[in-house]
């Protein structure tokens, strides 16, 4: 199904901007730890916990299922006619630069956003950014 929603994505786009790239990352590895911002979650223990993992089965359970979906995205991504960019975000973030379990810190997400410069410039030439 994500896969067919990022073929969705591509129809889209070619119907309505058929010269723009798209880019998108393929998240990092978060940490499982109930940790949340006052306004929201937490999303990720309470669902592992509830089926009966713990932290560590959890970061295991997530870490393959992001690693599988990179490996889908890198499919896409090599097929010139998706115009389709992967910004590679994972293993960017050391354990203590998460805030909570979705997100990092600020040094953290200028990490991320690096990246995408590093790509953005990669394609649209060193000055583009």
């Amino acid at each position: 199904m994500v896969e067919a929603s990022y073929q969705d994505l591509f129809l889209f786009r070619d119907r309505n901007a058929p010269d723009v790239p798209i880019f998108a990352h393929c998240y990092d590895f978060p940490i499982p730890n109930g940790k949340h911002p006052l306004c929201a979650g937490p999303w990720l223990l309470p669902s592992l916990t509830f089926a009966g993992w713990n932290t560590a089965q959890g970061i295991s359970i997530l870490k393959q299922a992001l690693i599988a979906f990179r490996s889908m995205l890198v499919g896409l991504a090599n097929t010139p006619a998706n115009k389709f960019i992967l910004v590679d975000t994972q293993n960017t973030l050391a354990p203590e630069e998460w805030a909570n379990e979705l997100h990092p810190y600020s040094a953290g997400f200028k990490k991320i956003a690096q990246k995408f410069v590093d790509a953005l410039r990669a394609h649209f030439g060193p000055n583009s950014i």
